[in-house]
């Protein structure tokens, strides 16, 4: 069904994939299909670069929302297991279910690293608890860094961008612009260039493809 879901993203990028409310309780799309699949392809790029394949354990702690499904979503592709750490569940419960998998990498937006660090004593009066991230497995930022956070998730690095595009991009040989025969990109413009996002797309697909080998 996932697999499914990929597919009608990309097939109707410009269709309201997430949808939230404003303050008055007016409807207002918080991301589009097109958006919600670009950013699961730097996801699942990012984290192939972090080692994350088939049978590894990977901890969400970010809020629902985009990032929390494209983050699901690229899991997903990735072959791996989405421990989703629910600050409503308590630290303990936490600890014992990830003693059956434990994560090889948290990730976790600005909110969860507070409830975990500095604002813990607020958050327990509204019931909420998460164990030290840190204890379960290295740890990177989802979304918006604040003051105190981890490093970011980071994109895939230059090597494994390169391995990803090697095929892709001999084809292409001394090709004019005009007549490139790298299909799977689109060109952009008067000038008949690959266009650059969709070849980081198509990058993160082939990486995506090479951690379920």
């Amino acid at each position: 069904m996932l697999d499914a879901l990929t597919h009608t993203l990309r097939t109707r990028p410009g269709r309201p994939a997430v949808l939230g409310t404003t303050r008055t309780g007016a409807v207002r799309v918080k991301a589009t299909c097109g958006d919600l699949a670009d950013l699961t392809d730097r996801y699942a790029a990012a984290l192939h670069a972090r080692g994350v394949g088939r049978d590894s354990t990977v901890g969400v702690a970010v809020r629902p929302g985009p990032r929390a499904l494209a983050v699901l979503l690229a899991v997903h592709r990735l072959g791996a297991r989405a421990a989703v750490l629910d600050p409503g569940a308590g630290p303990d419960v936490l600890r014992a279910r990830l003693a059956l998998a434990r994560p090889g990498l948290v990730l976790a937006d600005a909110a969860a690293q507070a409830v975990a660090g500095w604002a813990r004593p607020l958050a327990r009066r509204a019931h909420l608890a998460l164990p030290d991230l840190a204890e379960l497995g290295p740890v990177a930022t989802v979304g918006p860094r604040l003051p105190g956070c981890v490093p970011a998730l980071a994109g895939a690095a230059r090597p494994a961008l390169r391995a990803a595009l090697e095929k892709p991009l001999a084809r292409m040989g001394a090709a004019r612009p005009d007549a490139v025969l790298f299909a799977e990109v689109p060109l952009s413009g008067r000038s008949r260039k690959p266009d650059r996002a969709a070849t980081a797309r198509l990058a993160a697909r082939h990486l995506a493809v090479g951690g379920r080998r």
